[in-house]
Parts: C-alpha cells; structure tokens; sequence
C-alpha cells in the first residue's frame, strides 16, 4: 500500500517543482501579470457573485412561487456544471492520458500502471475542473448570501463539491479510455465531436418537450394548483445534481440537515466511480495507448478525392494570391482542412444558429417591443461570437506549434503574420454573426433601416472580439500543446473570456442611445435629437471603442511576441 503511494508522489513531483519554479524564480513583469491577471479574476468571480444574488433576491420577492424558483434553479445550475465538466473532462482525457509528449518516456520506464493512470487522472481532473470551480462557486455562493444561510450551508459546499467533481470527472476518463482502446485517441476526439452535437440537439428537445416558454403566458394554466405543481414536481433521483441540492437546500431555509443520504449518495457514488475507474485503467490503460499511437490512413497516390480536389482548389487561390499574405491565408486554409478535429466542430456552429433563432421565436410569446427584443439580440450575438472565438480564434496563433520557428525564419513580419490570422478568422466569425443578425431581425420584425444598422454592429463586434483573440492568443501563446481544444483551457482563456465578454457589454451599450434616438424620431419630427450631447458622445464612444478593440490587442500580441524572441 505504501509503495503505490511513493509512486504516485514521485510521479507528480515533476508538476509540483515545475509549478513551484515557476512562482519562485518568475520575473518580475511575470509575477506582476500574474497578480494583475488574478486580481481580474477576483473582480469578474464577485461580478458573479453580485449579479447572481441580486437575481435571487429579486425572484424571491415574487409572490406565491417565489420560494419554489430557487431549488430549480440549483438543480439546473449544478446539471449545467455536471454536463460541461463531463464533456471538458473526457476531451481533455485523450491528450493528458493518450497524446502527451511525456507519455513515451513514463510507460517506457519501470513505473506501475496503477499509478501512473491515476496521477494522470488527478492531473485532467485539476486542468478541466478549475474553470468550472472558478464560474460555479460564486452561483451557490451568492444562494447563500440571499438566503442569509449559515455557516453550515458553505461547510456544506466545501465537504460536498470536490467529490461531486470527481463522478463526472470518473466517467469522463472511462469513456475517453474505452473509447481509445476501440477506435483510437485521435479518431475517438473527432466521434466525441459528433456525439456532443447529437447530446447538445438532444438536451435542447428535451427542454423543449418542458416548454418553458409557458411560464410567459398566464393562461396556459388551467388552475394555480397546476402552476404550483410544475415546481413542485422532484427531479429525477438518481442525478447527482439532484442530490446535491436535496442536501443544501434545507440548510439555505435553516432547516439543518433533514436527510443524510443525499451527502453519502455523492461521496459514496465518488469514490466507487474513482475505484472503478483506476481498476479500469490499470487493466486496458497499455492497450488503448498502444491503440493511441496508430495514424490515420491517407488516400492511395492518384486516387481522386476530396482531399485532391480541395488541395486542387486551394493551388488555384495560391497562384492568384499576391504577396506573403495571401500565402499565409492559403496555408492557414489547408492546414485547417486537414484537422478533422477542427472543421467537424462547424457542426456545432450550425446547432447553435438554428437554436439561437429558435429561441427568439419563443421569445415574441413575453410581448416584449421589437427594439426590445432588437437590443437584447445584439447583447446575444455579440456573447456568442465570444464563445465561438474562444475555441476558433484564440488559438490561432499557438496552431502553428513547434513549426513557429519555420514562420519566423520566413521573409514575413510579425505583423502580417497576425493580419492574416485576423483575416481569416474574422470572415468566418463575421459571417456567423450576420446570419444570427439576419435571421433574427427577420423573426422579430425589425423595420429594414435597423437591419442594416443591426449588420454594421455586428460586423464591427465580430472585427474586435477576433482581434482580442488573435492579439491574446499571441500574448499566452502554447505552442508545445498536443491538442487545440487544451489551448482555451488555461488563464489566456480566461482573460480572452472576460475582456471579449466586457468589450461586447461596453460596446453595445454605447450603441443604445443612438438606436434608441432613431427609433423615436418618427414620434419627435420636430426634436429628433432631444439630447444630442449624449447622442454624439455615445458615437464617439462608440468608434474609440471599436478602433481600441481592434488595434490595442494585435498591438500587445505583436509587442508580447517581438519581446518573447528576444
């Protein structure tokens, strides 16, 4: 029992010097952006926190189902927590236990197989819980801030939710281990990608078959007692989500603990999946990395195909192209092309436009004004143009990997380097955003003038926010990283996250008054502009924002890489 325990502490002993180094001998600007760095974290964690605590407090103040809101709201909110920690764990399963460079060596060398699987395992489960641990605790924090709970509501919290982090992270493992031993690490990353599709259309039918959207229409119910009984009615038993809030919530009303198994149910279910897992492991672990290191099979010498054809395609645009950049552009396609991993994932971009648009249809049911419904739309696009950068856009810089000596070796600038990154991520994001815009506009009936102002915004938020990606992908650049999905996965994600989703806010709340100006003009002929200190101000703002979101980050990346080679 103690020499699995030695092995287990010499093999994560690697991280813990490295991490410790790291702190310890950092320059100065290093400890200084990771104080900065920690600091806009803290104040983005407590925006959180506030937000989520005045929601509460404000659903709590309705009469009736006021008290029966909150308990389905942290069931929704830890099942949210759970799926997501599910998917982020079993991708990241394949690089850190499959596709790490560091693999050749430890399972060349005398080590267990018991230990090194589960030092890999704590390993995923550090890099893939942290975010959720990082955006989840504020939300239960702040349940306990409006309910004025106890201190045994957060001994609660502290006791209950790593092991419920481990059931999903157990399950994750397991899967992406079965998963590699059939099919290998690498083709089992790209059926992942479709099978999240066909989960996410599935979890959104399902929601839809509850049609919430009855909650707006006062007469979809017959009586108050079957309002009532909709919140009344028990989730399913057997998610750990349910347990989790059957346990807390008596200690949020200061009721005490009523019922202890909920607690055993999620300690007990942690551990057994934990167990499960490493016997798992230590028993197909070999073979499945062995199954890991097969390559894919490519098409025979002069066998017509779609690889031929694209590549066929692309020599044409090459030959057509003047200058480094277009070069560059055309590189940037094949190589994208190439990366099944990359271009499936376009699938979900097309699942996430047609629910977007489905979503505003139900949302004419709250009789909101179309210029409502106009603004929250742009609020809308421009937070979803910040989710699909960060998986398409930030790591667009450190893709080039450990062939980033080769570009920079090339006749070509920095700078152009970073505009054709731009470039080409910018027309795909742009398109997407203009067909959300599009679409939506078309739902809600928006008068043709708004449309096209609707676009322009668009087009200018998609321009920034790809900016901010490149320009921060180049200042927290992983070239040495085995799988694009773990680039996002660290503090560069984190700050690209908040400084897109804070520019987007900003942004878009400078274009309200202007908006808000032309759509009263009909009603004020003779003082159209009633304010037009506000109005001119808000459109200088307006263009200063837009100009900073575009050339303050590409200058940063620019700056950050120059002073990285040197």
């Amino acid at each position: 029992m103690i020499q699995p325990v030695r092995d287990l502490w010499m093999l994560m002993w690697p991280k813990r010097l490295g991490l410790y180094r790291m702190f310890r001998t950092g320059a100065t600007n290093h400890k200084f952006k990771a104080v900065a760095l920690g600091f806009l974290g803290l104040v983005f964690a407590y925006g959180i926190f506030a937000g989520s605590a005045w929601f509460l407090r404000q659903v709590l103040d309705v009469e009736l189902i006021g008290e029966l809101i909150p308990q389905k709201l942290m069931s929704l909110v830890l099942l949210i927590l759970l799926s997501v920690l599910l998917i982020s764990t079993t991708i990241s399963s394949f690089s850190i236990f499959f596709l790490s460079d560091d693999l050749v060596l430890l399972v060349s060398s005398p080590v267990p197989v018991g230990p090194l699987y589960f030092a890999r395992f704590i390993e995923m489960v550090i890099h893939s819980s942290w975010m959720v641990l990082f955006f989840g605790l504020p939300v239960l924090m702040a349940f306990g801030a409006a309910y004025s709970a106890s201190w045994d509501y957060y001994l609660a919290i502290v006791s209950l939710f790593p092991a419920l982090i481990f059931i999903p992270a157990a399950l994750g493992s397991m899967i992406a281990t079965i998963m590699t031993r059939l099919f290998s690490a690498r083709r089992s990353r790209d059926l992942l990608v479709v099978l999240v599709v066909l989960a996410f259309v599935a979890v959104y039918l399902l929601v839809r078959t509850m049609q919430p959207e009855k909650l707006l229409d006062g007469d979809s119910f017959g009586t108050m007692m079957e309002f009532l009984n909709m919140f009344q009615t028990p989730e399913s038993e057997v998610l750990p989500s349910q347990w989790m809030t059957s346990f807390l919530f008596p200690l949020l009303q200061g009721k005490g603990v009523l019922n202890p198994l909920p607690a055993l149910a999620i300690w007990s279910s942690s551990l057994g999946l934990v167990s499960l897992n490493c016997w798992l492991g230590a028993w197909l672990y070999l073979p499945s990395f062995d199954r890991a290191q097969t390559g894919r099979v490519r098409n025979k010498p002069g066998r017509m195909g779609s690889r031929v054809l694209l590549g066929g395609w692309l020599d044409a645009i090459s030959k057509h192209s003047k200058g480094l950049t277009g070069a560059l552009l055309v590189k940037d396609l094949r190589v994208f092309l190439r990366d099944t991993n990359q271009w499936l994932q376009l699938l979900l971009l097309g699942a996430l436009a047609a629910v977007y648009v489905l979503n505003f249809t139900y949302l004419k049911l709250a009789e909101f004004s179309w210029f409502t419904l106009y603004i929250i739309n742009h609020a809308m696009v421009g937070l979803v143009l910040a989710g699909v950068a960060v998986r398409f856009v930030f790591p667009a810089v450190s893709l080039e990997g450990r062939a980033w000596w080769i570009v920079r070796t090339a006749p070509i600038s920095l700078q152009q380097l970073l505009h054709s990154k731009l470039i080409i991520h910018f027309f795909p994001l742009a398109l997407l955003g203009v067909i959300l815009s599009i679409l939506s506009c078309i739902v809600i009936d928006v008068p043709l003038a708004f449309g096209v102002i609707s676009v322009g915004l668009v087009l200018l938020v998609a321009l920034c926010v790809s900016a901010i990606g490149v320009g921060l992908g180049a200042v927290f650049p992983k070239f040495a990283a085995e799988n694009p999905a773990k680039i996002p996965t660290g503090v560069g994600g984190v700050v690209f996250m908040i400084s897109s989703m804070s520019f987007v806010m900003v942004f878009l709340f400078t274009s309200i008054y202007p908006a808000y100006t032309l759509y009263r003009w009909p009603l004020r002929a003779g003082h159209a502009i009633v304010r037009p200190i506000w109005f001119f101000a808000s459109l200088g703002a307006m263009v200063m924002l837009a100009i900073l979101g575009a050339w303050l980050p590409m200058w940063l990346g620019n700056r950050y890489l120059r002073a990285r080679e040197d």
